[in-house]
């Protein structure tokens, strides 16, 4: 079961990226609200949580919200064991780069 706070992270899609061509004021905006969003999320996520947040995801750091969704996620029970693929991913990208 997703808790309501979680649901209503996933439902703001992808993080933004530090890039976005959209005006500067609208991406701050999505940058906030995400965080907010996130930082409403108690601890720790359940495993299904766990593996749907992981889908949110964008292509960068979104200015350190997505190390904030990273450690979320980590708080899943088997997180260490069964980590989301996605969560994985991304972290593997960055790590090699």
């Amino acid at each position: 079961m997703i808790r309501p706070e979680v649901a209503e992270f996933i439902a703001l899609g992808k993080l933004p990226a530090e890039d976005d061509d959209r005006p500067d004021e609208v991406v701050e905006a999505a940058i906030d609200q995400a965080a907010d969003l996130l930082g409403r999320i108690a601890r720790p996520v359940t495993d299904e949580e766990a593996h749907a947040l992981a889908e949110c995801f964008g292509e960068d750091l979104c200015f350190g919200v997505a190390w904030t969704l990273l450690h979320t996620i980590e708080t899943a029970p088997h997180a260490r064991e069964d980590q989301p693929e996605a969560a994985r991913r991304w972290r593997d990208g960055l790590t090699s780069q």
